[in-house]
C-alpha cells in the first residue's frame, strides 16, 4: 500500500496518508488538526484548496480547485491550502463513561442534559468543541454547552428530531445516574486569542457552543464588546434566559434575540440573525465572528459578511447537521 505525502500550506506541516484514507482522517491520526466539523461531507467546513497533485473527491479525480478533506483521498503527493490548529494538538481525544447528573426539558422539543464523569477520567476541551454521545447503542454528536469547570461536568442541549433514534431514547425520559459514554473532544470551533470585538450568531440549539464561548470569555474577565444574536422561529423557542442575564450584568455583552416568524406580541427583531447583525453594524471588518447553526445560515452569513467587507479569516463556524441537532 503506497502512502502519499500531504503538505499543508501556509503552515508547512506535513503528514502521510494511506491510499484508502481520507486526508482529514490521516491528518487527525497524525494529530494534525485541520478545520472540520461533521466529518461526513454535510457541513462543508473542511473545505480546502488543492495547490498541486491529485485527489479523488467524491469519486472524481481533480488536480485544481476546492474539495472537502473529509471526502477526499490523495492520489499522489499533494499540497493543500488549509487552516491548521496547533492549539488542539495537546488535547487528547478519548472515550469516558459518564452518568446523568441533570435531565431537564427546557421547552417541549429541547432537553438540557448534564453529565458527570469520574474525577480521574475527565475530558479536556476548548469551549465551542463537541462530543459524541453514545446511549443504548446509538451515537450522535452534540456541542458542549458549557466552558470547562472544576466539577468536570458536560452540558448538552438536544433538540427532538422526528424519527431520530437518539431523540426517541432521550425524550422518553432519562433517570439520574443513567450510564452513557462520551468521546471527544471533536471539531475546530473554539474561541481564538484576539483583541477584536465579537459577533456571535446562533440559530436553534446552535446556541449551545455559543453559550460555552461566552462562559469562557466571562471566566477570563474578557471585556471586549460581544454581540450575541440568537435566532429562533418563535419566542417560545428561546429556551435559555442566561443571555438576558448576561446583558443585564455585563456592560460589554449585548443580547439580540431574533424571530424568523412574525409574532404579534413581539417587539424585538424579526428576520434572520445574519441580516439583523449586518443591519445593526455599520462596519463588520474588525469583528471576529462565530456562527453556529444550519449549513444554510452559515453559508448565507459567510457570503453576506464577505460582501460587507469582513475578513473571512476571522469568520469561524460550526454547522449543525440533522444528527448534530438531535
Amino acid at each position: 500500500m503506497n502512502n502519499s505525502k500531504v503538505l499543508v500550506s501556509p503552515s508547512g506541516v506535513e503528514f502521510e496518508a494511506e491510499s484508502d484514507q481520507t486526508i482529514l482522517a490521516a491528518a487527525l491520526q497524525n494529530k494534525i488538526h485541520l478545520q472540520h466539523s461533521c466529518k461526513n461531507g454535510e457541513c462543508g467546513v473542511c473545505e480546502a484548496s488543492l495547490v498541486s497533485g491529485e485527489v479523488a473527491f467524491d469519486g472524481n479525480k481533480i488536480s485544481v480547485g476546492n474539495f472537502l478533506t473529509c471526502k477526499s483521498v490523495a492520489l499522489s503527493n499533494v499540497e493543500i491550502m488549509a487552516e491548521y490548529f496547533p492549539q488542539l494538538s495537546q488535547i487528547i481525544q478519548k472515550t469516558v463513561p459518564v452518568k446523568v447528573d441533570t435531565f431537564e426539558r427546557t421547552v417541549s422539543d429541547v432537553v438540557r442534559l448534564v453529565l458527570r464523569s469520574p474525577p480521574t477520567n475527565r475530558l479536556d476541551y476548548l469551549a465551542g468543541q463537541y462530543v459524541e454521545l453514545t446511549y443504548q447503542g446509538v451515537t450522535r454528536p452534540y456541542s458542549i454547552a458549557n466552558a470547562k469547570n472544576a466539577e468536570g461536568k458536560i452540558e448538552l442541549h438536544i433538540r427532538k428530531v422526528d424519527s431520530g433514534k437518539m431523540s426517541e431514547r432521550l425524550f422518553a425520559g432519562v433517570k439520574e445516574n443513567t450510564l452513557m459514554r462520551l468521546r471527544g473532544p471533536c471539531g475546530t470551533f473554539f474561541l481564538r486569542e484576539s483583541e477584536s470585538p465579537i459577533i456571535l450568531l446562533a440559530t436553534g440549539t446552535g446556541y449551545a457552543p455559543i453559550k460555552a464561548i461566552v462562559e469562557e470569555l466571562l471566566a477570563k474577565n474578557d471585556s471586549r464588546p460581544v454581540f450575541l444574536y440568537w435566532g429562533v422561529r418563535y419566542q417560545a423557542d428561546l429556551y435559555c434566559e442566561l443571555p438576558k442575564k448576561w446583558s443585564n450584568e455585563y456592560e460589554n455583552i449585548h443580547y439580540i434575540p431574533v424571530l424568523s416568524r412574525v409574532n404579534e406580541h413581539w417587539s424585538g427583531d424579526i428576520g434572520y440573525v445574519q441580516d439583523v447583525a449586518l443591519a445593526k453594524h455599520q462596519s463588520v471588518s474588525e469583528y471576529s465572528v462565530y456562527a453556529c447553526g444550519s449549513p444554510s445560515m452559515i453559508e448565507d452569513a459567510k457570503n453576506k459578511f464577505k460582501h460587507s467587507g469582513h475578513k473571512l479569516k476571522n469568520f469561524f463556524c460550526d454547522a449543525f447537521t440533522a444528527a448534530k441537532s438531535g
